[in-house]
């Protein structure tokens, strides 16, 4: 078994807000038991980025969250993240020059929980922080995932279905779109029997997320969480 390392602090998070990512809650589910961390619905990756300092394996079926994932850990640099990041309500980023994978990147910054980037920044994105440095959200926002970029350049990113991940010991945390919710996402066609069996065939460690209702695999309740939009109730399933 690989060595694992420690998970590092929960605040220390360094992803942007994302429809139906883990940003609250990363923190309540299983520590990884492996090494190797491998999520085959990637999104925001909120579980690995919590434990990043592990191997971490992504896969991504969207080609725009794929092509950021990529970009952040193979070219991005603190130094690129950090300039220009004097937004204003009402701004069109479109006309900021910008390579698009960094204008998606700041296009999820500038709007709570979408499934897509948006191009004109609202109000709450130009919001002042009081901690750290009176930085607006947005600029609060880049510059922390600036701050935590060399810790993810050791990463993996692999673009296609999730059946085309090789079946290998690891921890793996599977966060596919839900049942029951998973339409508004950009690529959301699964056949949950398919996915289940697939699940379940899964070498290490298995860590399945859903919403309440989801009857695809014996889900049990995690928590409650409060959303972008609701209440909802998280249910895990693991074969552990």
């Amino acid at each position: 078994m690989p060595r694992l390392w420690p998970r590092v602090n929960s605040r220390d998070t360094i992803m942007w807000s994302y429809y139906g990512s883990k940003c609250k809650i990363a923190k309540h589910y299983p520590a990884p038991q492996y090494g190797q961390i491998i999520e085959p619905f990637a999104g925001a990756a909120w579980y690995s980025v919590l434990h990043r300092l592990n191997k971490v394996l992504l896969n991504e079926k969207d080609e725009i969250i794929y092509n950021i994932w990529k970009w952040l850990i193979e070219e991005a640099t603190a130094k690129l993240l950090e300039h220009n990041v004097d937004f204003y309500v009402g701004q069109d980023i479109r006309q900021i020059s910008l390579r698009s994978e960094h204008r998606n990147l700041v296009g999820f910054c500038i709007n709570r929980g979408s499934t897509a980037p948006r191009n004109i920044v609202q109000r709450w994105s130009c919001q002042v922080q009081t901690k750290p440095n009176w930085a607006s959200t947005v600029a609060y926002q880049l510059n922390r995932i600036a701050r935590q970029l060399d810790e993810i350049k050791h990463w993996q990113i692999q673009f296609g279905d999730y059946r085309s991940l090789p079946n290998v010991e690891a921890t793996w945390f599977i966060d596919p779109p839900y049942q029951v919710g998973g339409k508004h996402y950009r690529v959301n066609e699964i056949n949950y029997n398919h996915l289940a069996k697939w699940c379940q065939k899964r070498k290490g460690q298995v860590i399945v997320c859903e919403n309440a209702g989801a009857r695809w695999l014996p889900f049990r309740k995690l928590l409650k969480n409060t959303g972008q939009r609701k209440m909802t109730t998280e249910v895990i399933w693991t074969n552990q």
